[in-house]
């Protein structure tokens, strides 16, 4: 009889590339948790090609999970079949010979990346230097870190070992954007024939709750991935009461059966603030320490980034700004839907100019942010926790909230909650907190005393004795 495994799907850690952030952080820390702790543990990735899981190979697993190494996933197949891909009308077995035709200097590439990581050293230069001449702004983004030096990339090949003989003994555990990048039906189906357990991380329904803050055909994929993945899953773990309570009402709704649910905090770690004779941090943009206020966050309609730079524009025809040489930053990716916020402020000289937009930064830029900081904003409409307001408390930093789903209870007595659509309220407390530092000092006080969070190991080890209990595994 096989020994009870824990399989956990790495599907979006590995088509991944850059910065982990959001459910890519969450994902990674879980997975380097396992790794380290979990001695049956292991990693999977589903091949849209077969509708199956298959394992992924240790060395592949630790230099994805060290962010070492990226997985070359050009030419897959949409795994959910409600996207239109090219590679999706084209046979599996002529994929390779249409990739040549369709994506040739890619494939030349590729076959120069095999060749410099596997072959002798004098051959391994020589790839190397005609891969010089291939590489373009996209691929450097891929191949070439921040630093300049070269980041392998693994052929799924290399990567990926046999399919997984999933037995009833297995759990397999989904923290990441199975809606995306698995096939639930499939998974569904296997689940059946075989009798594995589902543990189903779920950050939020917010597409459920707010499909206008999406794109149509997102909160499609999403809903179409809840209605199978809800009732199949032997537990739902959730990071708030707040989303556990969307869940459960939404199952009650739709007349979905629910298994079990568990709430399990989120982790949080990362440089601490230096000591107060420590030298300031060097800053980007021309920004003084004390004098900015910081959003953490993608660029995306949902986050609400437009309630801020409302208020910004009041706060500037006031003239606080440029009495008080404050400025407001936004750190994040950009998401969808931002091009009409985006050209309203470079149309205003005035947003210009006290606005700074960073979307590539390293954790080190933003642990630098944070500690340069006066304090921090999370205007979100919704979210499922806010992880972010957790970072910033942990640098001793009052954040202005929303009372946007799990935001307050998140926030707790720490930090005061705005409505999300309140321009004026936001203007009124940006104002004050800028012209008066003592009006957010008792919160920083209360941070500074009182605030407690785990850590990542503490999550972790809390989320998987929650799969092991639903499951019947020592976790």
């Amino acid at each position: 009889m096989s020994s009870p495994r824990i399989l956990l799907d790495l599907s979006t850690t590995m088509r991944w590339v850059g910065p982990p952030v959001g459910i890519l952080r969450v994902e990674g820390e879980y997975a380097r948790f396992a790794r380290r702790r979990l001695p049956n543990a292991g990693f999977v990735f589903f091949d849209p090609d077969d509708l199956c899981y298959r394992h992924v190979r240790d060395e592949a697993a630790d230099a994805v999970l060290n962010e070492d190494a990226v997985i070359d996933t050009v030419g897959l197949p949409d795994p959910t079949g409600r996207r239109s891909h090219k590679t999706n009308i084209v046979p599996a077995r002529l994929r390779p010979a249409a990739l040549w035709v369709l994506r040739s200097r890619h494939q030349a590439l590729m076959a120069l990346e095999r060749m410099r990581r596997t072959a002798p050293p004098p051959l391994a230069r020589a790839a190397e230097r005609i891969q010089r001449h291939l590489i373009t702004d996209k691929d450097r983004h891929v191949m070439v870190r921040s630093d300049g030096g070269r980041r392998p990339v693994w052929s799924r090949r290399a990567a990926l070992g046999p399919p997984v003989a999933f037995g009833p003994d297995d759990t397999l555990v989904c923290a990441g954007t199975g809606w995306f990048h698995t096939n639930i039906e499939a998974i569904a189906r296997h689940k059946r024939e075989t009798g594995f357990r589902l543990a189903l991380l779920c950050y939020d329904i917010i597409p459920l709750l707010l499909p206008d803050c999406f794109q149509p055909h997102d909160t499609a994929m999403f809903r179409s991935y809840t209605d199978v993945a809800f009732p199949a899953a032997d537990l739902v773990l959730v990071n708030a009461r707040c989303t556990q309570t969307d869940v459960q009402a939404w199952c009650r709704a739709q007349g979905l059966p629910l298994a079990r649910t568990a709430v399990v905090p989120l982790g949080a770690d990362g440089p601490m603030p230096p000591s107060d004779d420590a030298a300031p941090p060097a800053l980007p943009g021309g920004l003084e320490p004390g004098r900015y206020a910081m959003f953490v966050s993608t660029l995306e309609p949902r986050k609400n980034h437009r309630v801020l730079v409302d208020a910004w524009r009041r706060l500037i025809d006031a003239g606080v700004p440029q009495a008080t040489g404050f400025r407001l930053v936004f750190v994040g990716r950009f998401g969808w839907n931002v091009e009409p916020l985006l050209k309203e402020i470079a149309a205003d000289p005035r947003l210009v100019r006290s606005i700074l937009h960073l979307p590539e930064a390293e954790d080190g830029l933003v642990a630098a942010l944070y500690r340069g900081a006066a304090f921090c904003c999370y205007p979100s409409r919704y979210e499922g926790y806010g992880l972010p307001v957790i970072e910033a408390f942990r640098f001793g930093k009052a954040v202005l909230a929303s009372t946007g789903g799990a935001l307050p209870e998140v926030v707790a007595e720490f930090s005061p909650c705005i409505d999300p659509d309140d321009a004026e309220g936001w203007t009124v407390m940006l104002r004050r907190w800028i012209e008066d530092p003592s009006a957010r000092a008792l919160y920083e006080a209360r941070i500074r005393t009182a605030f407690g969070h785990p850590g990542w190991d503490q999550a972790a080890a809390a989320f998987f004795a929650q799969v092991g209990g639903a499951t019947g595994i020592d976790a």
